[in-house]
């Protein structure tokens, strides 16, 4: 079952991909998830009727020809233009400004100090990604080799309160009380750009996803295992944007 989700502050509402081949992201993500898109040059996936994410033709300027692929995490703002002045004010940087799209919504992108990129959304008619289940986004953490300064910029920016997970290299942000996102400061990870974010995606079996993601062209980072979350593993698709497929446990 599918729902339209309101999204608290700080909350990874919404996910964006420049692809070099927007024909061949759709054919994987299609295999991988069952997403449905439009014939649009910015094309908005659907799972069972409700938008997940956008994805892009990527153009010559867009970035550096050897740079992969990677998705693009929005964080929800209900006031666009006061956490654009918190990003300044806590030494980040502003990458594009603000865009008002229609009545859909208004969106930026910034760069924390560490010089990490993220999006920043208020929503308009599209409040974010509206469905749940297989195939939709369940979780985005950000890698830093500094979690208490990164922890502290999202905090200033997005109002969100942290959390120190006891025994881990590893910050949860919360926002009304709910768990939004982490900051994760373990080995392994991309730390800059789009790339040091990481959304997990809800999949049925982790082991299916990984072995289409092998036959599709794309890449096994890190194969399924088992976690107190529910089994996972590490992907990348054909262009080299990572993503994570895991099966939720009832808990999570």
């Amino acid at each position: 079952m599918t729902t339209a989700v309101e999204y608290p502050a700080g909350a990874p509402c919404w996910f964006e991909l420049s692809v070099p081949d927007l024909g061949r992201a759709k054919e994987f993500y299609a295999g991988l998830f069952g997403w449905e898109f439009d014939d649009l040059p910015y094309t908005q996936a659907r799972l069972r009727g409700r938008r997940v994410a956008g994805i892009s033709q990527r153009w010559g300027s867009d970035t550096g020809p050897a740079e992969p692929a990677a998705w693009t995490v929005l964080l929800a703002t209900r006031d666009l233009d006061t956490a654009l002045r918190a990003v300044a004010e806590t030494g980040g940087h502003l990458s594009s400004p603000r865009q008002d799209i229609g009545d859909l919504g208004a969106v930026a992108l910034a760069r924390d100090p560490a010089g990490t990129e993220f999006g920043l959304w208020q929503p308009g008619t599209l409040r974010g990604c509206e469905a749940t289940g297989p195939g939709s986004p369940v979780w985005s953490e950000v890698a830093s080799d500094d979690i208490q300064r990164t922890a502290s910029f999202l905090v200033r920016v997005l109002g969100c309160e942290p959390e120190r997970v006891e025994g881990f290299e590893f910050v949860t942000l919360y926002s009304g009380g709910w768990p939004v996102l982490g900051v994760y400061g373990g080995d392994g990870r991309p730390r800059s750009g789009h790339a040091a974010w990481l959304t997990y995606f809800a999949v049925r079996s982790a082991d299916a996803a990984a072995d289409y993601t092998r036959g599709a062209g794309g890449g096994v980072v890190r194969a399924p295992a088992d976690s107190p979350y529910g089994r996972w593993c590490l992907l990348a698709d054909p262009f080299g944007a990572r993503l994570a497929a895991v099966e939720p446990t009832e808990a999570a």
